[in-house]
């Protein structure tokens, strides 16, 4: 699946600067698309969130009951979280936790991308490209991003989950950096450093330190924001 053509000395050399790379045309081509247009129809998401103190995961169907005043206390509750900087809402769908709904072609193809980011071509991989040699397995969930989504200032280095890299592949077209969705880094201080916009077919990988967040979509973006994302972890499922 990786593109053959990886300079894997090159991108090392680019990671060590700042312990961060954005990597380009990281898949073969013709996965890439793949992928895109899979994560696009077959994915069943749900709603995920941080509210009232934990993490909720609300599927399509019941978010599409909520009437009007339930529809008003989520948001309200969201909003009031994300104003102190605390907090996400996004779609998801978590791969590990969902390795039996695979009930269609589309779905079995991309939990076997899942498996390849566990595999041994993919870990050493990015064991290369970041000097990291205790790297045993990968979390990943797909994602999308439409208008009124976002995911607040944070660090991935949860205590127990032995992360070790945070990665991003993106999988959105012609995407435009006015409509938000950004990886945005910042300093410890919350000083904003820059920002990546999600590039299709690209690897953002970065040390879990690396305080960021990904910006508010706006209301007038023209397409979801697509990707793979979660953490290189020194521990096996």
């Amino acid at each position: 699946m990786l593109n053959p053509n990886l300079d894997a000395a090159e991108l090392a050399e680019r990671f060590r600067e700042d312990g961060r790379i954005r990597i380009e045309n990281i898949l073969d081509e013709s996965i890439a698309e793949r992928v895109r247009s899979a994560s696009r129809s077959d994915v069943p998401y749900e709603f995920v969130s941080h509210l009232d103190g934990k993490n909720v995961a609300i599927p399509s169907k019941e978010m599409a009951n909520f009437d009007d005043a339930q529809m008003q206390e989520f948001r309200a509750k969201l909003m009031d979280a994300a104003s102190r900087g605390i907090g996400f809402f996004y779609c998801g769908y978590m791969m590990a936790r969902k390795l039996d709904d695979a009930s269609n072609d589309n779905l079995k193809f991309l939990h076997s991308v899942f498996e390849y980011l566990n595999g041994e071509e993919m870990l050493s991989f990015v064991s290369s490209i970041t000097g990291r040699d205790d790297l045993k397995s990968a979390d990943a969930q797909f994602t999308r991003y439409t208008p009124g989504q976002f995911l607040t200032r944070h660090r991935d280095d949860v205590t127990n989950e032995e992360r070790r890299l945070g990665y991003v592949l993106a999988f959105s077209k012609n995407w435009h950096p006015d409509w938000g969705g950004l990886l945005q880094f910042f300093e410890d201080d919350g000083t904003p450093r820059d920002a990546w916009a999600p590039m299709f077919n690209s690897m953002s990988l970065f040390d879990i330190r690396h305080v960021h967040s990904v910006t508010f979509i706006a209301p007038f973006a023209a397409e979801p924001r697509l990707s793979l994302t979660g953490w290189f972890r020194s521990k096996g499922w």
